[in-house]
């Protein structure tokens, strides 16, 4: 980054922790309408306060290299966010229309083309504009923000510039060199002090106004309406991020909620997002943009913010479309490139329809990604450029040359050298839309990129480029690859401006509408940015936006009866000493006071803790046993607790000593009990370690906090965690416990709590440590001295493995969830003569003559039918099908715990009988011809082979989950297999079953071995102190994403396992290591061609989790494909599903959702090759009438 004009600006923003808890006006967004407003709000002489997203960063810290610019890059997508969150650059990736906006002091107009152009006159009388706006209002709001922005075109004497020739040329060829002109830019060509009194220097000319110019020349609204806010009083905060806004019911105040982004605690992820600060005002004006402040209007609406359906409607990309074209050589090119539009061909005039105008702008690629850009022409030009027709042999070469020359000719030379960039505002319909899902922002425009409006000005501009022997290169995401695709800088509308709120969601005033109907508007409540503007502009619309936040704050202050002071400033603004400052608590000064006094530094860190707190019980007489108490209380009630805080210890030294109130605290604490919202901690001192003078050898860890609410509601927060070295094997719960008491401001106890801190959050709390110590070696100094302190004492307490197991015993008592009642059950017979249970349940939909089905569910190995109907879920396959009058068949077969045979050994082949004679025994009852089978794992396998060699008859559809007839073991079970584990376990320890269930008064051989199964190996962030868990995971593999799970699912899944025979067991490794299946003497009886192609033609679904730990996708994906090789791909199907294990497929919370209409979609598109089929019931009871009872 350039340097050379850092000194020359002092930054002006405060920390939030200087932020007062309410102000007369705060204003989001620093841009056109956020900077307006600041100013003109300030100079009301109200209290402001100006949030800004970004970073506060002056002319010389911009950055000019591509590593630089690519750590302030933040991708925002439908569903994720990449990079920087307080990047410079923001990317937002939509549905067929992206948009490029910037984060910081000054909004995007730090990084805008600066031209300063009038809305053309008929786009005023398009009938979207409220009637109250009148042209004068207009003219007199454009001359104030012309005063202050102060464009001048390019000086005629200045060094001519190659791109704005070869545009005027080129506008001469097209016949439209009437329409060409040197537009105004917001640029300083002579060095001075502006109109707002900040003083600027003269253009260098680099080009690199789209990535922040570091000449200071540039006329952002950092160097006006910001710095005049700031000179009058206002107090600027970055690193903001406005969530919501809220009206209080009470007192009509305006609560606007944010998260600090500078704030360590951010790296607490979905805690810090769940705990955001709050501030109240009077007024609040809305300017983050059109993006930002429609994502702030939509989730205000989210939360109960009554406003107009047409809010995120309207959305426009104002026809903007970017293309680079070669041209011929403009010598010098790469040493004075100019501003980055100069020039222009204004196309607005005369035309039929207002819709049809456009303007055509030149361009440059900024330093920072000109290597980038220089690529990219490389590539569009060969794989989408348009040629000229009439190139002569001579030229071709030289074409050719400089490509080659290119990656060798530095920034500007070669290819780029010979290169125009082409920036075009036009019209679009403004039928873009943007959504609020899963708490973000959603932004839409189908088919912006195929009109013909756009087709037409890549036409021109074509014809614009051959005229100069050029090659025409389009956007480069201007493709069918992409759909078309255009990049807009300028996005409008979404809060648009309208008559009522049938037509709009703000008024002429920037009111916002108050419902779907009428004119009723919040009082308080602006909006001033480019979100208000009904229609696309057809030409650079940040003067316009201006103009028309020039007129709402104008009108904002009539309505309150405030005056504007609009004199000039008559000296240069002293950024030591601004012209206006307004009172300040005494204690925000000394804590601005305290890192500068203290040379050594101090530290600061965060914390997440989470738990419960209770209302009722309130009496703290029986001590830490009245708030255990009060945890089950409210535990019963669901009532959560938890605070997200960030920790300053303006000494580290003294925090290490303990001395009092040697540590401060501000954050939120959640709690519905208290607070809708969360409440902000105005003041708050931390003690780490005090000694306990009631008790021998014990210290407390003590939390003293001042609350607010959203609604004014103040309360006194003391918390104390201990630490016994009587109870010293406890650390880890005595450190990670605190003990709450929650005291209204009148002192009395409002309630009692328990809050605990996680591992993992622990985790993320030693990376939030920073010193603020000057030199590195002082910060350094003071890391060791906390970290030997704490860390000696705590750390060997921190470790989850060395926790206490949790057995079923400590499980919470089964909630079961009401289900049917089994209405008939069916004794089987395998021809090996192993008895096993049917189990039926009839739907209940439409009745008997509409019975779908039938449907066999084999479950997996150690289980009984009843994972399938099991009560500790509250919606299961079964039950959807039930609902769906599904006849509905489950089977007990010889590994089921509940079938006596389990208690033999088996092989997996022998299983495949037990699931043939249930086969049989349904379609004997129901007869019908086939049935469908859903299968789980080892049922899965037993089923295959039956099916395979014939044993299995009268299937005509057929799910599978997790594995098919290509088992392959995933990592933890294939090292099983290849260290021979299961034989040990058989031969050498002599064990022929393994039991998946445990308790605590087990005998020592088992308590040993969960002990020792604590270690077994399981993914990322899937350690939990389940012992049956770990026993799972040790016989089978994680069985599950512990995410997916309910607790009551994992806690008493014990109940639905049991044991199972090493023979098997044995013999599923075997089949593992081949990877097909094969018998129990390893013979490949079973997958055969002939056997495929005669026995596997009907349909098949597999069902797969991408994360399975038992088997590896491979599993089901390799049979798949061998089906569909052999008998073609018409009858198979198969699912991965995203983030899902082995059983939570079918157990997880939302199974429902994700999984289980994969399941019900298969059944009935397979109808006709299964099941009862249209006519069956009538026929039967025709066949009873006739022959008798049909058996």
């Amino acid at each position: 980054m350039s340097s050379s004009n850092a000194s020359l600006y002092h930054h002006i923003s405060k920390p939030a922790t200087h932020m007062l808890p309410h102000y007369d006006v705060i204003v989001v967004g620093s841009g056109y309408g956020g900077g307006i407003a600041a100013s003109r709000m300030a100079r009301t002489g109200k209290r402001v306060a100006l949030f800004e997203r970004g970073k506060e960063k002056w002319p010389g810290e911009y950055p000019e290299k591509l590593i630089d610019a690519a750590k302030e890059l933040h991708i925002s997508k439908n569903n994720k966010d990449y990079g920087n969150r307080v990047g410079m650059y923001r990317i937002y990736l939509g549905d067929e229309q992206d948009a490029v906006v910037a984060n910081g002091l000054g909004g995007t107009s730090l990084i805008n083309a600066n031209v300063a152009l009038e809305a053309d006159e008929n786009v005023w009388k398009m009938g979207v504009w409220p009637e109250e706006i009148k042209k004068s209002e207009i003219k007199e709001a454009y001359d104030r923000a012309r005063h202050m922005l102060q464009p001048n075109p390019y000086p005629e004497d200045w060094p001519e510039l190659p791109k704005l020739t070869t545009l005027e040329e080129q506008a001469t060829l097209l016949g439209y060199k009437d329409h060409f002109y040197r537009p105004p830019i917001t640029v300083h060509f002579k060095q001075g002090v502006n109109n707002a009194g900040v003083y600027q220097k003269a253009s260098t000319l680099t080009g690199n106004d789209v990535t922040g110019v570091n000449d200071g020349s540039k006329n952002s609204t950092l160097m006006n309406y910001i710095p005049d806010a700031w000179n009058h009083g206002a107090h600027i905060f970055c690193e903001i991020d406005v969530k919501r806004v809220k009206q209080n019911k009470k007192n009509g105040k305006w609560t606007v909620f944010y998260e600090w982004l500078g704030d360590p605690r951010c790296k607490f992820c979905s805690d810090f997002e769940n705990s955001n600060f709050f501030v109240t005002a009077d007024v609040v004006f809305l300017a983050a943009g059109t993006l930002g402040t429609n994502e702030i209007m939509l989730r205000s609406r989210a939360y109960g913010l009554k406003t107009s359906k047409n809010l995120g409607k309207g959305f426009s990309g104002n026809g903007d479309v970017s293309v680079s074209m070669g041209c011929k050589d403009p010598q010098g090119f790469q040493k004075k490139v100019g501003p980055c539009i100069t020039g222009i061909m204004d196309m607005r005039t005369p035309v039929d329809n207002v819709l049809d105008g456009f303007v055509v702008e030149e361009g440059v690629a900024p330093a920072a990604v000109g290597h980038i850009f220089k690529a990219l022409v490389k590539t569009s030009s060969a794989i989408n450029g348009k040629k000229p027709p009439d190139l002569t042999f001579s030229y071709k070469v030289r074409k050719n040359w400089r490509q080659f020359l290119t990656p060798f000719s530095g920034l500007y030379g070669g290819a780029l050298n010979h290169t125009q960039t082409y920036l075009i505002m036009s019209h679009d319909d403004g039928s873009g839309e943007f959504e609020f899902k899963n708490d973000r922002l959603q932004m839409g425009f189908k088919g912006v990129g195929r009109t013909s409006q756009i087709n037409h000005l890549n036409k021109v501009l074509e014809e614009a480029t051959h005229k100069l022997h050029g090659t025409y290169i389009p956007d480069p995401i201007w493709t069918k690859v992409f759909k078309n695709s255009l990049v807009t800088v300028h996005p409008l509308g979404g809060c648009n401006i309208g008559k009522n709120a049938q037509s709009g969601v703000v008024n002429h005033k920037g009111q916002v509408f108050k419902g779907k109907e009428g004119t009723e508007v919040y009082e308080g409540l602006y909006i001033c940015d480019g979100s208000i503007v009904p229609t696309s502009l057809g030409v650079n619309p940040f003067f316009t936006i201006s103009a028309l936040a020039e007129r709402i704050c104008a009108k904002a202050a009539e309505d309150y009866k405030w005056k504007i002071d609009y004199h000039e400033v008559t000296k240069p603004i002293d950024f030591e000493h601004p012209l206006i400052v307004h009172e300040t608590p005494k204690e925000l000064i000394e804590q601005g006071t305290r890192f500068i006094e203290n040379e050594k530094g101090g530290l600061l860190f965060s914390e997440v803790m989470k738990g419960y707190f209770s209302t009722e019980i309130t009496d703290c007489e029986y001590g830490d046993e009245a708030y255990h108490i009060a945890e089950l209380q409210a535990k019963t009630a669901d009532s959560t607790m938890s605070f997200l805080i960030s920790i300053i210890a303006y000494d580290a030294e003294t925090l290490v000593r303990m001395e009092n109130h040697s540590a401060e605290l501000f954050g939120t604490v959640t709690c519905r009990a208290l607070s809708p919202d969360p409440l902000i901690i105005t003041t708050g001192s931390f003690r780490l370690l005090v000694e306990d003078t009631n008790s021998v050898d014990n210290c407390k860890m003590m939390y003293d906090l001042d609350l607010l609410s959203s609604d004014g509601e103040k309360y006194k927060f003391e918390g104390y965690k201990t630490v016994s070295n009587a109870l010293f094997r406890k650390g880890w719960r005595q450190t990670t416990t605190l003990y709450v008491t929650v005291k209204s401001d009148k002192g009395q106890i409002v309630g009692l709590g328990l809050l605990h801190i996680g591992a993992l959050d622990f985790a993320t709390t030693l990376t939030t440590l920073k010193s603020t110590a000057p030199t590195f070696r002082g910060r350094l100094a003071n890391y060791k001295r906390f970290m030997n302190y704490f860390c000696g004492r705590m750390l060997a307490h921190y470790c989850p493995i060395l926790l206490p197991l949790k057995y079923p015993e400590d499980a919470l008592p089964v909630k079961p969830f009401k289900k049917l009642t089994q209405t008939e059950t069916y004794k089987v017979h395998a021809k090996d003569g192993v008895q096993s249970l049917l189990t039926r349940y009839k739907g209940n939909g439409k009745g008997h003559h509409h019975l779908k089905g039938p449907v066999l569910f084999v479950h997996g190995a150690a289980m009984t039918h009843e994972m399938w109907t099991t009560s500790l879920l509250e919606r299961t396959i079964v039950d959807v099908l039930i609902e769906d009058n599904y006849d509905v068949w489950l089977i007990d077969y010889r590994m089921s715990p509940s079938n006596k045979a389990s208690h033999e050994q088996h092989t997996i082949d022998s299983m495949r009988l037990d699931i043939a004679a249930g086969v049989d025994k349904i379609r004997e009852i129901t007869h019908v011809e086939k049935i469908a089978i859903i299968a789980h794992c080892v049922g899965s396998i037993s089923t295959f082979m039956g099916l395979l060699d014939g044993t299995i008859t009268g299937v005509g559809s057929l799910i599978v989950s997790s594995v098919g007839m290509h088992p392959t073991l995933a990592l933890f079970n294939s090292a099983k297999a290849h260290l021979g584990l299961a034989y040990i376990w058989k031969y050498i320890l002599r064990q022929n079953f393994f039991d998946m269930r445990t308790s605590k008064k087990t005998d020592i051989f088992n308590r040993m071995l969960n002990q020792m199964l604590r270690f077994v190996p399981v993914g990322h962030g899937q350690i939990c102190r389940g012992a049956t868990c770990h026993r799972a995971s040790f016989a089978y593999g994680l069985l599950w994403r512990h995410e997916h799970l309910s607790q009551q699912m994992h806690d008493h899944f014990g109940d639905l396992s049991a044991h199972v025979n090493m023979t098997a067991m044995t013999h599923l490794l075997s089949i593992g290591l081949k990877k097909k299946l094969v018998d129990a003497k390893g013979g490949n009886v079973y997958v055969t061609q002939k056997n495929i192609k005669e026995n596997l033609n009907f349909p098949i679904t597999f069902i797969h989790g991408d994360k399975n730990a038992v088997f590896n996708p491979v599993a089901t994906k390799k049979s798949y494909e061998v089906l569909r090789e052999i008998n073609g791909p018409e009858l198979y199907k198969r699912w991965e599903i995203d983030n899902y294990g082995h059983l939570d497929i079918w157990w997880g919370k939302n199974s429902h959702e994700d999984v289980f209409f994969r399941v019900t979609d298969h059944l009935r598109d397979t109808t006709s090759h299964y099941g009862y089929q249209p006519g069956h019931f009538q026929r039967l009871a025709d066949n009873i009438i006739h022959h008798g009872d049909v058996k």
